[in-house]
């Protein structure tokens, strides 16, 4: 595996080890002593930062792949 490969999987591992919205929401006010909805918020805002630490640095490829280049929404033929 090249570095980035390296990088991009141990990003997206990290980002796969969050609990789920119903776990955060149970478990919210015990583990951190927030409600469910502020519990929320800050995984999102952690995930986005993983996202964003994962990423930093690359340049978008010059052909860009199939996935990318569709419009939101549209299906494969």
């Amino acid at each position: 595996m090249t570095d980035l490969e390296i990088r991009l999987y141990t990003a997206l591992k990290r980002i796969t080890c969050y609990d789920p919205p119903s776990k955060l929401r149970r478990r919210a006010e015990r583990d951190y002593g927030l409600s469910g909805d502020e519990a929320i918020e800050y995984a999102y805002e952690n995930v986005l930062e993983e996202a964003r630490a994962g990423i930093k640095g690359i340049r978008l490829p010059k052909a860009k792949p199939a996935a990318l280049s569709q419009k939101a929404g549209e299906k494969d033929d």
